[in-house]
């Protein structure tokens, strides 16, 4: 489930829940990448939107 909140700067604020399992194998996706959870997420829907 997400939600979303637009703000003044014409960006959204999206809050996702994911299960446990699938958030640590992220993290230790997004520590290799050496970048942080959020930042790894936001890479991964840019990446899926330029296919």
């Amino acid at each position: 489930m997400a939600e979303e909140k637009e703000t003044a700067t014409g960006s959204y604020n999206l809050q996702i829940k994911i299960p446990l399992e699938l958030k640590e194998k992220l993290e230790i996706l997004a520590k290799e990448a050496g970048v942080s959870l959020n930042q790894y997420i936001m890479f991964m829907f840019i990446r899926e939107t330029k296919k």
